[in-house]
């Protein structure tokens, strides 16, 4: 058990909800914000893959944009407690921010999952069968 005594702190619940935590060195920092920022870059081409897709590929369309959203909010959230734990603000400088973060993204995480898993293919079997009975229907006339 020696190799989680450097974990012991996250085990504390001081260290997640001490208002004033200790500073976090700058190494810890670019590796967070590089961590963060690759949400943002990830979310934008995921943004952009879902608007190219939007007109053939709707139901796909909407599965990368929520993708794109849950990348978006979680990086936008940990920058934001990032700065705040930079900045060294008393209430939202916790490290609990960053748990809570987390938090959040697996859950939100765990929604689209089961959304793809049930939902989506529900749809898409809807989908296709609205499209084969709309071919033996009249169009509108030119």
């Amino acid at each position: 058990m020696n190799f989680l005594k450097g974990f012991s702190p996250l085990l504390d619940y001081h260290y997640w909800l001490n208002t004033n935590p200790v500073p976090l060195g700058p190494s810890l920092v670019g590796g967070i914000l590089i961590f963060f920022l690759w949400f943002l870059v990830v979310a934008a081409i995921l943004a952009i893959v879902a608007r190219g897709l939007r007109r053939d590929h709707a139901l796909k369309a909407g599965i990368f944009r929520r993708f794109a959203n849950l990348l978006f909010w979680t990086g936008f959230l940990g920058l934001l407690a990032l700065f705040c734990a930079y900045e060294q603000v008393p209430l939202f400088g916790m490290r609990f921010w960053f748990l809570l973060t987390f938090v959040v993204f697996l859950a939100w995480l765990v929604r689209i999952v089961l959304y793809v898993a049930r939902d989506y293919p529900r749809q898409r079997a809807e989908l296709n069968e609205k499209k084969r009975l709309a071919k033996y229907l009249p169009g509108a006339k030119a």
